[in-house]
């Protein structure tokens, strides 16, 4: 059973990575079933028996990335005070999310550039969106925020923030390290936007 679970499990990540690759070359609608098989070197029955179509393999995948995606931001630091942000606590909180999404960057790159229906890039944003907006409405000092309008305000612009940031950090990755990136988040919360990138423009 062992042995059949870990066929199934080698399959499946055969075909993620052949959707990855026909994704690099070719837009989604062209893509076949028998192109997708080919690149995952197995045949048509088999990839019917985990998937209707290529298009709940791309719904699924896309869940799957998602959900990864998910597990792994803990916005805690969004209450950290000024004098408390560069605590290793609320470093290592957003270091993580950094260390996993380096770890995927071809990946979710790739699925930041293709044309879906829905962007991924945008749904990224959502769930640290969402997962701002949770932390501060359940933050014991921050009931205020339950009822504030500005919440939602401050939970998207930060979500647009870390996330462009992000981009931005994969587009540069060869001359900005993830040190730089932290910094960058750091000093934006410490001192806000404008001030950070003065001080680094200036010559």
């Amino acid at each position: 059973m062992a042995q059949t679970d870990l066929r199934v499990v080698k399959t499946l990540k055969q075909i993620d990575r052949a959707l990855l690759e026909c994704l690099a070359d070719t837009p989604f609608e062209k893509i076949t079933v028998e192109q997708l098989c080919r690149a995952a070197l197995i045949n048509r029955s088999t990839f019917y028996k985990y998937y209707t179509s290529k298009y709940d393999l791309m719904e699924r995948y896309l869940q799957r990335a998602l959900d990864g995606f998910r597990r792994q931001v803990d916005v805690a630091f969004v209450n950290a005070s000024p004098s408390h942000i560069h605590d290793v606590v609320y470093q290592k909180n957003f270091e993580n999310v950094l260390r996993f999404l380096y770890k995927h960057q071809k990946e979710y790159t790739l699925l930041w550039s293709i044309p879906l229906e829905e962007s991924v890039f945008s749904r990224m944003i959502d769930i640290v969106h969402d997962a701002i907006l949770e932390t501060l409405c359940s933050h014991p000092q921050e009931v205020r925020f339950q009822v504030s309008p500005y919440a939602d305000l401050y939970a998207r612009l930060f979500a647009s923030d870390m996330m462009t940031l992000v981009r931005w950090w994969m587009k540069y990755k060869d001359t900005v390290t993830a040190r730089d990136v932290q910094d960058l988040m750091r000093n934006n919360m410490k001192q806000g936007t404008f001030r950070t990138f003065r001080e680094l423009m200036q010559p």
